[in-house]
């Protein structure tokens, strides 16, 4: 069958490719494929990339295309895929952060042409009009619909490979550590257990284990689930996730739609910043205000909706946006750190740095739960309990510790020098802590998934069906067992099955078969040579 008459007959596959991915194809017809590299963190960070990631070069072997791993330093990795965008195929942990119960991040952050996210270069007309559809829908119900659409595309289009949906896999001292609060996504690394954890003893303050340094504590530059996870302890936000996914208030007593474009935030009264100045609604205008002429890049997609910010009240502001936007509460109120005007309104002039982005922080001034201390770069952080907050902690403060990679971490929770991971820890060595006396190891619900992610814009991961082709070699199987050590289920759809409201449950994981991998590549036009060397279609 000819490549075009095959395209006829795949129904949604075909409008894509013609789209997007044959004209580029041209140039290539009938050459060898060629080798591409596969990148990933390396295994100081998390062990499971690394093996997931040889897992799919060897299958990629199978069906005849040469791919290399690269396994790096994570925060290199980071910036090679979403600074130079300089990738093939990566292999990520979206993380099931608390904003990600919204489903703005996985469709159109993610796969809108325009999504900030979207560093691969991925352009589906459909999935660009739903993903526009979705955030100015305010009805949840009709939102839903347009989320399950844009799924369904994703899916047919192979825009993205869900490898596994993870658990958290974490482990605590629960011989020294009580009240810890496990959240959907996050596990006991939660900020709930942040304020509402004790230790039993020594001084007060919970050990918390981490395999990667922090980059900085810039509030405005933030983007990386990591720095999120430490900087909410020193900033406030207007509101927070709840550990079942809900909505809480926080700095904001009430946020209420007056109707679809307009929004009423009253404040908290009596918050003072760390320095003594009291929080008012012009240190909330300074916050949007800045992080708009600045371009900060994980709200600016959200502060581009905003009109004008009135402050009405004492504590009381009026927003008016230039149109609905339904992603507003969980994924820009509940994320977005207030700032002290009074320190930054002189950033970057003061701080010799020609771009707030570039700015490191490093004593950071907020109104949170926690009190900045220090930071040892590379080694520690630490923060002690602002006992005025309204959510005070109950524990003296958090020490965040580097470990390295996941054993001395784990080992570190066995001699009882750390007392609990924030992030994940390797499923094996959860097994193996839970084991013992006085430890908790398991895995907690969480919406995130592993990803084998393409370049949309290189070889042949340009054609949508060779993309379906190559996530059938994507040994599932053998990764939610082994690798996984079953703390995982297999990947379909990009929202997962734990956030189920927006889980589009009819898109199940492609069977894992290179017999079938095969078949659509043949079909589709694609050939072997003498030494089995994949071919483009003549």
């Amino acid at each position: 069958m000819k490549r075009r008459e095959f395209l006829k007959r795949t129904g949604a596959l075909a409008g894509v490719a013609a789209a997007s991915g044959l004209p580029s194809l041209a140039h290539a017809a009938g050459k060898p494929v060629e080798s591409m590299t596969l990148l990933t963190a390396n295994a100081g960070f998390d062990p499971v990339r690394p093996e997931m990631g040889r897992l799919i070069t060897q299958a990629c072997k199978k069906i005849g295309w040469d791919v290399k791993l690269a396994a790096e330093d994570y925060n290199m990795g980071i910036g090679k895929v979403f600074n130079e965008k300089d990738f093939d195929m990566f292999i990520v942990r979206w993380t099931g952060r608390a904003n990600r119960i919204d489903p703005e991040t996985f469709t159109a952050m993610m796969h809108h042409r325009d999504g900030n996210y979207n560093k691969w270069g991925y352009n589906n007309s459909r999935v660009n009009e739903l993903s526009d559809a979705q955030q100015v829908e305010m009805d949840p119900q009709k939102r839903r619909d347009l989320v399950l659409q844009i799924q369904e595309t994703i899916y047919n289009d192979a825009a993205s490979s869900p490898i596994v949906y993870p658990s958290m896999t974490n482990a605590y001292r629960e011989d020294r550590l009580k009240g810890v609060v496990p959240q959907v996504g996050e596990g006991i690394g939660s900020l709930w257990t942040d304020i509402a954890a004790t230790t039993t003893g020594g001084d007060g303050y919970i050990r918390t284990g981490q395999t990667s340094p922090l980059k900085n504590l810039n509030p405005v530059s933030v983007t990386d689930s990591n720095e999120f996870k430490e900087l909410r302890m020193i900033y406030d936000r207007l509101l927070q996730v709840g550990p079942d996914g809900s909505i809480e208030p926080w700095a904001a007593t009430s946020i209420t739609a007056v109707d679809s474009t307009t929004v009423d935030i009253t404040l908290r009264e009596g918050m003072t910043f760390h320095d003594g100045k009291p929080v008012t609604p012009a240190d909330v205008k300074f916050t949007f205000d800045y992080h708009k002429q600045w371009k900060a890049p994980f709200f600016i997609s959200s502060l581009e909706k905003f009109e004008s910010v009135t402050i009405t009240g004492k504590n009381t502001l009026r927003i008016k946006l230039t149109a609905p936007h339904a992603p507003l509460m969980i994924n820009f109120f509940a994320q977005i750190f207030i700032l002290p005007q009074h320190i930054w309104k002189d950033i970057p002039e003061k701080v010799n740095v020609d771009d707030v982005l570039k700015f490191a922080n490093e004593n950071p001034i907020g109104s949170g739960p926690f009190k900045f201390d220090y930071w040892d770069r590379g080694k520690e952080l630490k923060v002690s309990a602002n006992k005025s907050h309204f959510r005070a902690p109950k524990c003296a403060g958090i020490i965040r510790v580097t470990y390295g990679s996941h054993d001395a971490m784990a080992a570190a929770i066995e001699t009882g020098e750390c007392d609990r991971t924030r992030y994940i820890l390797k499923p094996a060595l959860v097994e193996d802590l839970n084991k013992i006396n006085g430890i908790v190891g398991k895995g907690y619900s969480s919406h995130g998934w592993y990803g084998f992610m393409f370049n949309h814009l290189r070889g042949p991961l340009q054609d949508p069906i060779f993309r379906a082709a190559i996530d059938h070699v994507v040994p599932r199987d053998v990764i939610q067992a082994v690798v996984m050590s079953g703390f995982a289920d297999k990947g379909g759809s990009v929202i997962a099955p734990a956030n189920e409201f927006w889980h589009n449950a009819s898109l199940k994981a492609r069977p894992s078969s290179t017999k079938k991998a095969r078949e659509i590549l043949a079909a589709a036009g694609y050939s072997w040579d003498s030494s089995d060397r994949l071919h483009y279609p003549a």
